[in-house]
This record gives structure tokens, sequence and C-alpha cells, in this order.
């Protein structure tokens, strides 16, 4: 991840220090937030193990800072976000705590990776700072005492986060800086779908894609698995937020039958990702009429029993399981018959010339996966005469490309 050039030891004075340009356009949802006049976004600072570490530090950091995210990961929860901004500072915003109970869980953070790596953790080393401002310059905290936390956080009245502080932290995944240092964006539509045989609606399907912000470049599916577990949990998340702030502007009148989500093997098989998922899943349901269907992406060359695991655990959240392709369905799909997975999508290929070609493509593509599944669903397709033709090979579903006529 990219460093901001700040350093926990000027804090205490709230000197602003300039954040680097991937952390600024990560941080802008927080801007003038009343979350920091809550006093709900902190620093968690270490100092104290790369003071202890000494020259052994600038080999070990990296070792530090997967620790102290892992751990963020798992406890943060669905509604909290954190960013490492120095070489030994982490912010982390827990928009459902209270001003002390927020901090409170910091210093249990901070003593879980003190004891980790220093075999203690010691009240001298236990440095928390209350972050009071953030803007595109930098950002200001305040050290704050542990033992007059403590006390504060067991007197404190539960906090009731305000509608629009958990909006804020809704959109809290994008944009983000990645593992490897590039901002990151998440774009999402909202495409309807069709019954083929009537060619009658049946939801929408949320379409997304991922941007690196600083060339515009569009991330393919190639790149996407190289990014790492946490960088795929993050857009999967900002897919469903970004989608149901859509799916909420177009259903005000009207909710639709359902709503086909995208959410990548990589989250749906670990315990934290499907929890998070979840949750947003079950928001999603508020807003359609019989139902949320999970579309696993990235299932290429999964094993059987890993993918079974997975669809088997999402199922109780959903009607039901597509498998998303990257590509055209081919004869190597054999490993899905047996994987939990209702039906299998993809989309039609850019540059498809004519009817005939169109037939070729979609004959052998819906051939190849009418093999292991019953419902072929067709994205895009370039005009509705291919979903007629689509309809005729096979294919169960299908939407169309904007402002195909």
């Amino acid at each position: 991840m990219t460093q901001a050039p700040l350093h926990s030891d000027v804090l205490a004075a709230q000197e602003t220090r300039g954040l680097s340009p991937g952390a600024v356009v990560a941080l802008e949802p927080f801007f003038g937030s009343g979350l920091l006049e809550n006093g709900q976004i902190n620093l968690i600072s270490l100092d104290a193990i790369a003071s202890r570490m000494g020259a052994r530090w600038a080999m070990r950091s990296e070792l530090v800072y997967e620790f102290t995210q892992r751990l963020l990961e798992r406890h943060v929860g669905e509604t909290g976000f954190f960013l490492r901004v120095s070489e030994t500072d982490f912010l982390v915003v827990l928009p459902t705590e209270g001003k002390f109970a927020a901090k409170m869980r910091c210093i249990h953070y901070l003593r879980e990776v003190l004891t980790h790596f220093l075999g203690e953790a010691r009240s001298i080393d236990v440095t928390i700072r209350e972050v009071t401002s953030i803007t595109r310059e930098g950002l200001e905290a305040v050290l704050v005492d542990p033992g007059h936390v403590e006390v504060a956080a067991e007197a404190e009245v539960p906090f009731e986060a305000k509608s629009e502080e958990l909006l804020v932290s809704v959109d809290r995944w994008t944009p983000f800086v990645a593992s490897d240092g590039r901002t990151v964006r998440v774009s999402c539509a909202v495409e309807p779908v069709f019954e083929l045989k009537n060619f009658e609606r049946i939801g929408n399907r949320i379409s997304r894609r991922v941007i690196y912000s600083d060339t515009e470049e569009i991330l393919t599916a190639e790149k996407m698995q190289r990014l790492s577990r946490g960088d795929l949990e993050k857009i999967d998340l900002a897919t469903i937020a970004r989608g149901l702030e859509r799916l909420r502007a177009e259903s005000v009148n009207e909710r639709p039958l359902s709503v086909i989500i995208p959410v990548s093997f990589v989250t749906l098989s670990h315990q934290q990702g499907r929890a998070s998922v979840a949750a947003l899943f079950d928001e999603a349901k508020s807003l359609v009429l019989t139902g949320v269907i999970c579309e696993v992406c990235d299932i290429e060359n999964v094993p059987q029993p890993a993918l079974l695991t997975a669809t088997s655990l999402v199922k109780q959240h959903c009607m039901f399981v597509i498998g998303r392709l990257s590509g055209a369905p081919d004869h190597r799909l054999s490993y899905l018959s047996a994987a939990g997975i209702h039906a299998l999508s993809f989309e039609e290929p850019p540059g498809i010339a004519g009817e005939a070609e169109f037939v070729g493509w979609a004959k052998a593509a819906i051939g190849a996966a009418k093999l292991v599944v019953k419902s072929v669903l067709i994205y895009r397709l370039s005009q509705p005469r291919h979903a007629g033709l689509a309809a005729l090979l096979g294919s169960s579903h299908a939407s169309l490309r904007s402002g195909a006529t």
C-alpha cells in the first residue's frame, strides 16, 4: 500500500501532515464527517514495534502490516473501515460504536498486535490517537489516555448510529488503495434480465466495472485474479452497496421481482467475507419481491469440494446460486455438475459480425453449459434478435446491452 508522509510522533500537537493521493481518495467519504466529531475515527500506532525491532523493522514490517490487516479484517466488522496511512499508523473507523467504545476496541486491537510481536503489551506502548480533522491537505489527531478511555467506556451510553453515518460507512469500500498501491474504484449499473420463453422481465442484475482511478483502466478478469483476497472482498462489498443504491433509485414506484448479485468465490470462501455479504444480501431482500440470486464469480478451475462448500454456505441467504464464467463455456466444465450451482452465466463477446456467427458461437456455448446445468443466462446481447435465437438454442434468460435495439 502506498505510504502517506504522516508519522504519529507529531500528532499529539495536532500538526497537519499530508496524505498520499491514494489515501486522500480513500478517505474522501470522511471529510467533514460527523464521525470525526463523534470520536469514531482513531489511529492505532505501531511505533513501539518499530522501535523495539530497530534495524529488523525494515525486513519485518510487511509481516506486521499483514498481521494487523488480518486482525482488523476479522474484528472491524461489516460497518467499519481501516486503512494504513503511514509507516506505523492504521486509521480505524467504527461508526456503530460510541466515542470511548470505539477507542476501547482500538486499544484491544493494538494490544493483540503488540503481544504477538513483542510478547507483551506494556501500557507505555499502547498509543491511540483520536482523529479530529481529515482534509485533502492531511489529517490531525490527538493522543488519548487509555486509562481514561477504559473508565469512560464503561459509563458510556450505547451509541445509536444515525442513518447518514451508516450511509457513509456503506460506501466505505470504494474507492480504496489496493495491495499493489494503486487506487481502485467500483462503478455499478442495474441491468434488466429477461426470461426468454415469454420475454418477461424477472428482475435485475448488478453489473460492475473495476477501474484504476489514476489511468481509468478497466481491470480485466485476469488482472482481477491478481488482486489480494482483501481487495476482492472490498470490490464485492462495494459492488453490492453501490448496486443497492441504484436499485433503490429505480424501485421507488415498483419493486422488481429479484436481483442477481455478483460475488467472488474468494470472498465466499472466508467466514468474514460471507458474513459481510450475508448482511448486505439481507438488505437487498427488502428491495425486491421474491429474493436475491447469488452469482459466484471466478469459478474457473476451483476444486469441486471447495466450490460446493462455498455455495452450500451462501444458499441460506439467497434463492438460487449462479456460476459466472469469464468466457464462453466449453467441454472442461464437468467439475461444476455437482458444485451446487443452478445455472451458468456469461456474456456475448463483442464484435460478433452477424447472425450466422452468433448462432455458431451460442450453439456451442449453450450446449456446453447445458451438460452441467439446466439454466443458461447470456448477458449483454447486442440486439433483441439474438435473444430470440438464444431462446431457440436453449438459453433460459438474457440481458441486452445498453442501447440495443
